[in-house]
């Protein structure tokens, strides 16, 4: 069953000092999506496991991104992609919390080939971006063949306009995740409307039907978009497209 969810109250574990972690799935067997907000002054470290990619997107405020030898900032809106085995560690410098979206896909080793970096960072302004004009889309690419390439996930923004529809559909092996980043989207969850916002994420499994579009009185809306595996299969009006 497809759900939403609000960051905002959302239950989280403390991870360590300063740092609080928030599942965003938890019966998804291709991904494992979870909030980390990080304390000024503290620090996240984790080790992403053999077999998975790890993604991270800045919701808000900024940390430092440290792996090996590599430093990179992380922003809002700023996507970093990891690689298996790769410990790496989130630091707080600013004066205000920092939080962001992390990804683990899959959660269980599949033999997909993964992400070989072992760490790119991109931004919403610098990805590689495609004007798709009859659909009334804009697509900005994070894991995709043309940005950070990987069979275990595909992730990009997509921007939609006042009248841009994405009808009811399924992926019957695949599970997505939805970040509306500003605008208001109009999302059909089972089978219901329901408006989704800015701090608000909506997760389908596989087979779980579900369509789109800006939310009445809106004029446009943007969202992060993951699809995992990078590989998948769209069923519309019962026909594979």
């Amino acid at each position: 069953m497809g759900r939403v969810v609000s960051f905002a109250g959302m239950p989280m574990q403390r991870d360590t000092d300063g740092v609080m972690r928030g599942a965003i799935t938890h019966d998804a067997r291709e991904m494992a999506a979870e909030l980390i907000r990080i304390a000024p002054g503290k620090r996240f470290v984790a080790t992403v496991p053999r077999g998975s990619d790890c993604y991270l997107f800045g919701l808000a405020g900024t940390t430092e991104l440290s792996a090996g030898s590599q430093r990179h900032r992380v922003e809002p809106q700023s996507f970093a992609t990891i690689e298996e085995g790769t410990e790496f560690a989130l630091d707080n410098a600013g004066a205000a919390p920092a939080e962001l979206l992390k990804v683990i896909a899959p959660p269980q080793p599949t033999g997909r080939a993964g992400f070989r970096g072992p760490v790119a960072v991109t931004s919403r302004a610098t990805a590689p971006t495609v004007a798709v004009p009859d659909q009334k889309k804009v697509r900005i690419y994070f894991v995709d063949p043309a940005a950070a390439r990987s069979e275990r996930g595909h992730a990009m923004i997509v921007g939609y306009e006042r009248d841009t529809v994405t009808g009811l559909h399924h992926h019957p092996d695949a599970e997505s995740l939805f970040v509306v980043l500003d605008g208001a989207l109009a999302f059909t969850v089972n089978g219901a409307r329901t408006i989704v916002r800015p701090g608000q994420a909506a997760w389908f499994g596989t087979n779980d039907p579900h369509g789109l579009r800006v939310a009445e009185g809106g004029t446009q809306a943007s969202f992060l978009e993951f699809h995992i595996p990078a590989a998948y299969t769209t069923v519309k009006h019962g026909q594979a497209q």
